[in-house]
């Protein structure tokens, strides 16, 4: 961000007034989690006490990893012995809250590769409920599998619709292990926080329409899922406002559905910043993540939102999977650690906010602070310039998210895809808003 002042090129101005009033609290305060690695996958250099440290400094509520039925019950396990391993000693080391997956086919069960009959079932459910039991002093969440409509080896491997009986990814056979599971872990642990879904690439929600329908969130404490766009073919698709606007699609078609909100858990989203094949920025992965949480916070029907990860798992800068983290291979940060923590701090800096969107890629959030109002902006994306004209009697204290560019009193103030925080003394202001191109 080269500064926070400019002039607006836009005829196009709208008003928006905002006011010291108490703000309507969210109900509950959002989970903003990251997603690590100590349940399976290899070690990709994630040392349990330096990512412990990590956790606890960006001020993340929650971690996400894997906990592995065919691990958890590998033959030959001691007595008294918890497995993953490194995975159980990773959790006595930070203060934030699991939110553990149970997944996986287990070969060594009958039934168990996936799980779609009643023998696999009820051994699934058993194993869930011992897990529960095992971490029980850890107040963990737990996430029913793990994108059970996306299969590799499949073309494509993401299930297109519901799906047919034929298909183990089918929505039906997803919602039975749902229900029998939660049935199981609501007569043993009555107060978890049990998610379902997780669902994977879902073109126009029509398998999680479908699960929904078929109770796999019935006594649930909501809806899981996961959204990634990097390699979307508009490239100006790649962005959070439209993660933000297919979740708002998601709950619009689901109020219709049950006649409520359901309460939505986003368990996996980010961007990956390798050199290709899909290019997204550390600087845009940066903005694109503090976007989707200061949405998220001010969206009361959004109860979680879990980045993917905390650091890069490898060290190839042409692999996708190798670059998601927030940190690079050896913990040394990218810009997106930064977004994070400051956005985390306004997120826990108020319970109470408000959203406009007076224009499709144009953002305020309000927060109300003792000191007075406090206003945070940002556009979706560089090529998208909004700017705020405020009255000019009124005291203004401007900074960027993270960037060093010295805090602005101007009043008129130009916003882009960082968000822009902006304090206010004053009681009641009305602010001209326009956006350009």
């Amino acid at each position: 961000m080269t500064g926070l002042t400019g002039a607006a090129n836009s005829a196009d101005m709208k008003t928006v007034t905002f006011s010291r009033a108490p703000l309507t609290p969210r109900p509950d305060p959002l989970v903003v989690g990251i997603c690590v690695h100590f349940g399976i996958g290899g070690e990709y250099n994630y040392v349990p006490s330096k990512t412990a440290q990590l956790v606890d400094e960006v001020g993340f509520d929650s971690f996400r990893d894997d906990l592995a039925w065919p691990v958890f019950d590998a033959p030959g396990t001691p007595p008294g012995t918890l497995r993953p391993t490194r995975l159980f000693d990773f959790m006595k080391l930070t203060k934030a809250r699991p939110l553990l997956i149970l997944s996986h086919s287990n070969p060594a069960v009958a039934g168990g590769v996936k799980p779609m009959n009643e023998a696999g079932r009820a051994a699934f459910a058993d194993f869930a409920v011992r897990a529960a039991a095992a971490t029980r002093p850890l107040n963990p969440m737990f996430e029913i599998w793990n994108e059970w409509n996306l299969t590799s080896g499949q073309r494509p491997p993401w299930l297109v619709g519901v799906g047919p009986d034929s298909d183990p990814r089918a929505a039906a056979h997803y919602s039975a292990l749902a229900r029998t599971t939660i049935a199981a872990l609501r007569t043993s642990e009555p107060a978890l926080t049990l998610l379902s879904g997780a669902a994977g690439v879902d073109p126009g929600w029509a398998w999680t329409q479908a699960i929904v329908r078929d109770g796999a969130i019935k006594n649930a404490s909501g809806l899981s899922v996961h959204q990634y766009n990097h390699c979307e073919p508009d490239v100006r698709t790649r962005n959070a406002t439209d993660i933000v606007d297919r979740l708002g699609d998601l709950q619009s078609r689901l109020r219709t559905q049950t006649g409520a909100d359901v309460p939505i858990y986003l368990t996996e989203f980010g961007w990956p910043t390798a050199r290709r094949p899909c290019v997204i920025t550390q600087t845009a992965a940066a903005d694109n993540i503090a976007q989707v949480l200061l949405w998220s916070a001010a969206t009361p029907w959004m109860k979680g939102a879990w980045i993917y990860q905390l650091k890069d798992q490898g060290r190839n800068p042409d692999e996708l999977e190798d670059n998601f983290g927030l940190y690079d291979y050896d913990f040394n940060p990218k810009p997106a650690a930064c977004a994070v923590r400051e956005a985390i701090k306004l997120i826990k800096g108020t319970t109470a906010f408000r959203l406009e969107r007076p224009f499709r890629d144009v953002f305020i959030l309000q927060a109300t602070t003792p000191q007075g109002i406090r206003l945070v902006g940002w556009t979706t994306r560089a090529e998208t310039r909004g700017i705020l004209r405020l009255p000019g009697s009124e005291t203004t204290r401007t900074k960027a998210l993270c960037n060093a560019v010295p805090a602005s009193a101007s009043n008129t103030i130009a916003l882009g895809p960082e968000p822009v925080i902006i304090d206010l003394d004053a009681a009641n202001v009305t602010i001209e808003v326009s956006q350009t191109p």
